[in-house]
């Protein structure tokens, strides 16, 4: 039997098994039972977990369903501003239902639940694996699945309803499958079927979010250069070369279709998202939030209030605390990990360094930066657990080692399940819903609205109209053309010639009542900063 802590002595190893083994159950109830409460009150929450964004990857799912295509605006304006593989999956949902909007949503959120479980059994089991030679191997596994699991900021993005849940599950099995096979297999002949099917996995990846190439650029690279830093291996060069080459191409192939139908359809093979947010980057926009996010995920359990992100101070203990968790995990990397230990160490902080990067210096949508950087919060987590679990061995034995466990085990429960907590209670606020509720309650759903931000809006009421260019290519091209305010004004949308009679978002919106031709065609009537709500009503006569 496994020692969970060493501290423990053998008359009381059976009491920390089960303290261990309770903690870890009552981690995963917490997580479970978090995810599924909205389900229980559909008429309250069923919008908790749906993100703007999700919104609209919800009414993409639901337009296919319905035969209309990838496509929003009532069917009307086709787009490829989604993250594909989720959406056809979301889509199934919604044709399953007929299309019904609730029901629909609710098929999501169950599915989301059932990929964190998969995701948490994944990262057991890639931890338990990579860490296997270590005394507490399986404890340390446990845990790390238990915390991240139940995690007030793991559980809100594994339930958006957007892509994050199925990448990061996805993610975590491309990485375990690659594992394994680089620790049973050692040989100087090519493994073709595992190529292919690592391949075709990280394809399907790839589907689920394009930044997945980042992933496959990790594994095919490091796959090959262990074959020559490892002079035990050098005589297998060749053959990981070859599987490294097969594996790149059989993703590429996988994810063909859609790289085709992007650049076939909107001119590149980059989602319209991605052009639209790139377009409004600047260099190292989003660095100054890159300390409090990473701080999160490494914490694994412990939140950074939005207002306090960019506080210089707080800034500044964020940054060092990173800093030095950033040279713990290299120096031990060095000094304490395993050989087997440090290939996965090479792949994934090669993937996480190249995500940091990119998101942090050169994407826009500093908003996002979160749910971009997800998919390394599982990892993280387990090097967290491995780092603490060593520097835990170097404590003396005595009264404090031998009450520190069951004490902490409290502690720990408490504040998840109190942060978890909060998650639920503020479930029935939602940052667009007054903006929904305005336009339900006073415009008729065969009326054309325009919005900047058009998710939640645009799946509650149809005839509306993306401009901000993420999901609408006539309106990025009239964004980098400078041409917003004539788009507002001139364009049609339907056989009738049916134009935007409403502009209707947060409050910043009544500004553009300054904008010509704007201001000959429109009124601002609602200018409300208090609810975040603007509208502006064209003109008549």
């Amino acid at each position: 039997m496994q020692q969970p802590f060493p501290w423990q002595t053998p008359s009381s190893l059976t009491r920390s098994v089960k303290i261990l083994w309770s903690l870890v159950a009552g981690l995963m109830a917490i997580g479970l039972i978090s995810r599924l409460a909205p389900l229980f009150s559909p008429t309250r929450r069923l919008s908790q977990f749906p993100t703007e964004d999700g919104y609209l990857m919800l009414t993409i799912a639901c337009n296919i369903a319905l035969e209309h295509g990838m496509s929003t605006a009532d069917g009307t304006i086709p787009t490829n501003g989604t993250q594909p593989l989720f959406t056809l999956i979301q889509a199934v949902g919604f044709w399953l239902v007929g299309g019904d909007k609730p029901a629909g949503v609710v098929i999501a959120l169950v599915l989301q639940v059932s990929f964190s479980l998969g995701a948490a059994g994944l990262l057991f089991l890639l931890a338990a694996s990579v860490l296997r030679q270590r005394e507490q191997a399986t404890a340390m596994a446990a845990l790390t699945a238990g915390l991240w699991y139940a995690s007030a900021i793991v559980v809100p993005h594994s339930m958006n309803c957007l892509e994050t849940g199925l990448y990061s599950l996805l993610v975590l099995l491309s990485v375990y499958v690659w594992y394994q096979h680089e620790q049973t297999l050692s040989t100087t002949q090519l493994h073709l079927g595992f190529a292919l099917k690592l391949g075709a996995l990280l394809g399907l990846t790839f589907w689920s979010r394009n930044d997945a190439v980042f992933l496959v650029a990790a594994i095919t690279g490091w796959h090959t250069l262990l074959g020559l830093i490892f002079p035990a291996r050098q005589s297998e060069l060749p053959r990981r070369l070859g599987e490294s080459l097969l594996m790149g191409l059989t993703s590429l192939i996988v994810v063909s279709p859609w790289l085709v139908y992007n650049q076939i359809n909107f001119g590149s093979i980059v989602p319209i998202s991605g052009t639209a947010q790139s377009a409004m980057a600047t260099f190292g926009n989003n660095a100054v939030q890159l300390p409090s996010k990473l701080f999160e995920y490494a914490s694994i359990i412990l939140p950074v209030p939005a207002a306090l992100e960019r506080v210089f101070l707080f800034l500044v203990i964020t940054s060092l605390v990173v800093i030095i968790y950033l040279i713990a995990l290299f120096v031990s990397a060095v000094r304490l990990m395993q050989p087997q230990e440090r290939i996965c160490f090479y792949v994934i902080t090669t993937y996480g360094a190249i995500l940091i990067i990119y998101y942090g210096f050169f994407f826009g949508a500093a908003h996002f930066l979160s749910r971009y950087l997800f998919p390394l919060s599982p990892f993280l987590a387990m090097f967290t657990v491995a780092i603490l679990t060593e520097w835990v061995k170097s404590w003396p034995v005595g009264f404090l080692t031998q009450r520190l466990f069951p004490y902490s085990r409290i502690a720990i429960l408490v504040l998840i399940l109190l942060l978890n907590f909060r998650l639920y209670k503020l479930g029935t606020e939602h940052e667009h819903f007054q903006v929904v509720r305005w336009v339900n309650e006073n415009v008729p759903k065969s009326t054309w609205v325009g919005a900047i931000q058009t998710g939640t809006l645009g799946f509650f009421h149809d005839r509306t109209i993306n401009l901000d260019g993420k999901v609408n290519l006539q309106a990025l091209i009239a964004l980098l053309k400078g041409q917003i305010p004539t788009y507002v004004v001139e364009a049609t949308f339907d056989e009738q010639g049916g134009q935007i009679q409403y502009l209707a978002d947060w409050s910043g919106l009544a500004g553009w009542i300054e904008l010509e031709p704007i201001k000959s065609h429109f009124e601002v009537i609602v200018n409300d900063e208090t609810q975040n709500l603007a509208v502006l009503r064209r003109k008549t006569g």
